[in-house]
């Protein structure tokens, strides 16, 4: 290492000069990234649901359906307005009570199908706008954009639907995302002004990790598009997790400069001393990272993906670029020197030293309440609950669904074994209670009657390419358990009549979406675990000390996750899922120095109480700064963003950060001294000393 950091600080202006010209592509790359918003879209592909979502686009050509009411219109003018519809780029038809009869009919007089299915209290008319591609489209986000313009020049008009709700969803994200970085990175600054001793070391250390955030978001570009989750909260997060590095590196730089006559020299110590420690805190955070890539939601693994090598970017900037920037500006840094505006830790040291058995007591109390209160978390699904109840989106959509009062439904898509089958396949799904009218070609006709003298475009609706598909409409719940209940009885029944069949639908996607989560829910906690837990064992030569750590941060994750609950929130599927990996990998590093640090003093010390008095009062600045940095990064977000999947995540990320700072504190300091033999007799090189005396005590002090 000796050799590295020495040519690291020899051509520290090539260096400097390298990273700047990589920014150039890399704001290009980060500008010109997609965002997906089809959150169906990053589900396996072999899923049934999206399966027979795919059928029903590419051979029934059934995709993004929106819903617009108008109200207090002439036909005449309704009929102007779908004829600006069908114009629309994007926009497939446009059905409504033109598509069936004439018009120029007065409106009692037309069939009481058509009316029921078109008319609501006598003023108001639905048209159903049928787009060309699926409602995350780009194509039908313009069309979208659109219509709102034509609706807003028409008068008394709502759209609603999935279509609309993703392009606000769009919408918002792209208007705020840029002020998610900004907040953060003026909420970083905040806390690092207090914390390090100059005014100008602060604006350093975001400049270098701001680089490897540049990079990281830049080289999105390859892998062609990036979820909106991820697009939110990535650079914030990366920013408050690797800022910890730089934070190291600048600190032992600190301390050898007393020790050499150049910077140079004391530049080259300082990234020998500290390379080891930052590479090991980096990797145990990537290999929780690499941990979400194994998820079954893609959401899961882009996420993972993009903060991985977030943090490998964030190491290699802090170990390459941030020396140069710290020797290049010493000087000022020195000229603008102030006293750390941080409280002492002595006092917590103390009052852990005589409360250590409470506070273990309290700590193993806590377990089991944390993980019941995080097992009752409720989740939702569908994309309408990742914005809020007052967004314009949902208000409409829930209107229109009011005054239509609109049934859930899902489509079955199954080979096509005649009306026979068919036939009978509805007449056991209507045994189901939930299940309500079902509209199939056998239901539209006689199955009696030949297919030859049935209308084409009649088959054509229901028929096509050795597929045949039915619209069953199910009872409309509140809670979207009842609904999967449903569908699952829906699929077993369809089972027992066609070997290839496909239950599709937004209802079925969510099902498939809550079996994906149970099966992620179960896998990522113990990759995570079993991850970090090996590179701390081989970190520390030891197998007690992984599971020690471990417990402290994993049982901060359920307490954070059980006050979700206490909270009576109901958060996506997703946000568990995330949290588990982020915040132990995020965090176990905070555990990680404080273990070294106490290890070190074990033998500095002589005695448990004094090395942990010691350890306190030395990591905890430190180890404060790092979860507030963190906190800051996103609380900022959890305040600001529309997207309510992004306010969750940021909002517990950064709780979870303070909690396990907590934790480190109070109850980790209480494990360490307690099971101190435990520890000794699985781990190569722990320092044996007593509980109290120096260190050429006897062991009868024990």
């Amino acid at each position: 290492m000796s050799r590295l950091a020495h040519y690291i600080v020899k051509y520290r202006k090539p260096i400097i000069a390298l990273y700047l010209v990589l920014l150039i592509p890399s704001v290009w790359g980060y500008l010109n990234t997609g965002t997906d918003y089809d959150i169906a879209g990053f589900m396996p592909s072999d899923l049934e649901s999206r399966m027979g979502n795919e059928i029903l686009e590419e051979k029934f050509e059934l995709s993004g359906i929106g819903l617009m009411l108008v109200k207090d219109k002439p036909v005449s003018e309704i009929r102007e307005l779908v004829s600006d519809l069908q114009g629309i780029d994007g926009v497939d038809e446009v059905v409504w009570p033109g598509t069936y009869l004439d018009i120029a009919v007065p409106v009692d007089f037309w069939d009481e199908e058509t009316r029921d299915r078109f008319v609501f209290n006598r003023d108001t008319v639905l048209l159903q706008v049928l787009f060309e591609e699926h409602a995350r489209s780009p194509r039908t986000h313009r069309a979208v954009e659109q219509i709102h313009w034509l609706a807003e020049g028409f008068g008394d008009t709502v759209l609603g639907g999935e279509p609309s709700i993703v392009n606000e969803m769009q919408k918002k994200t792209e208007e705020e995302i840029f002020y998610y970085t900004g907040l953060a990175v003026l909420a970083i600054l905040v806390v690092l002004t207090f914390a390090i001793r100059s005014y100008l070391d602060p604006w350093l250390l975001i400049l270098s990790v701001g680089t490897a955030v540049v990079i990281n978001m830049g080289s999105n570009y390859f892998l062609g598009e990036i979820s909106f989750l991820t697009d939110s909260v990535a650079a914030a997060m990366q920013l408050g997790i690797s800022l910890n590095y730089s934070i190291f590196l600048l600190h032992r730089f600190d301390e050898e400069k007393r020790k050499h006559s150049s910077l140079e020299k004391a530049m080259e110590s300082a990234i020998k001393q500290t390379a080891t420690a930052i590479t090991t805190s980096g990797v145990t955070t990537i290999s929780s990272f690499a941990a979400l890539m194994v998820m079954q939601h893609g959401i899961g693994q882009d996420m993972g993906v993009v903060l991985a090598k977030g943090i490998f970017f964030s190491l290699l900037v802090t170990l390459t670029f941030l020396p140069g920037l710290l020797i290049a500006f010493n000087k000022q840094s020195a000229d603008l020197q102030h006293r750390v505006m941080l409280p002492s830790f002595a006092p917590v040291g103390r009052f852990v030293v005589k409360a250590r058995w409470v506070l273990l007591l309290l700590f193993f109390l806590v377990v089991y309440p944390s993980i019941l209160g995080q097992g009752q978390v409720e989740y939702y699904y569908a994309n309408e609950n990742y914005l809020p109840d007052d967004a314009p989106a949902v208000k409409d959509t829930n209107y229109i669904r009011d005054t239509i009062e609109a049934e859930d439904f899902v489509f079955v898509v199954t080979e096509d074994k005649g009306d026979g089958f068919e036939y009978l396949l509805i007449h056991r799904l209507k045994e189901i209670n939930e299940v309500g009218e079902i509209s199939a070609l056998t239901e539209q006709v006689d199955p009696a009657l030949p297919e030859m003298i049935i209308p084409e475009e009649v088959v054509d609706e229901y028929k096509a390419k050795g597929y045949r598909y039915m619209q069953v409409f199910i009872s409309d719940f509140e809670d979207e358990k009842e609904s999967f209940a449903v569908v699952d009885n829906i699929r077993e029944t369809t089972s027992r009549l066609h070997d290839e069949y496909y239950v599709a639908g937004e209802t079925a996607l969510n099902r498939d979406a809550a079996i994906l989560s149970e099966i992620d829910a179960t896998r990522i906690p113990i990759i995570t675990m079993l991850s970090i837990g090996l590179i701390i064992g081989l970190s520390f030569k030891s197998l007690a000390l992984p599971v020690i750590l471990i417990l402290v941060i994993q049982t901060s994750i359920w307490l954070n996750m059980s006050l979700v609950y206490l909270q009576d929130l109901t958060v996506s599927s997703l946000t568990p899922i995330m949290i588990g990996a982020i915040q132990l990998g995020a965090t176990v590093d905070y555990a990680i120095y404080f273990t070294v640090r106490y290890r070190d003093n074990l033998t500095a010390c002589g005695n448990r109480i004094e090395a942990l008095r010691e350890t306190i009062d030395q990591a905890g600045q430190s180890i404060f700064t790092s979860a507030l940095t963190l906190f800051a990064a996103t609380i900022g977000i959890s305040q600001l963003a529309t997207i309510v999947a992004t306010v969750e995540l940021t909002m517990i990320i950064g709780r979870g950060a303070l909690i396990s700072m907590g934790m480190i504190f109070l109850a980790l300091p209480s494990l360490l001294i307690t099971f101190d033999k435990v520890i000794r007799a699985t781990t190569t090189g722990w320092p044996a000393v007593p509980y109290f005396g120096d260190k050429n005590n006897s062991e009868s002090g024990k």
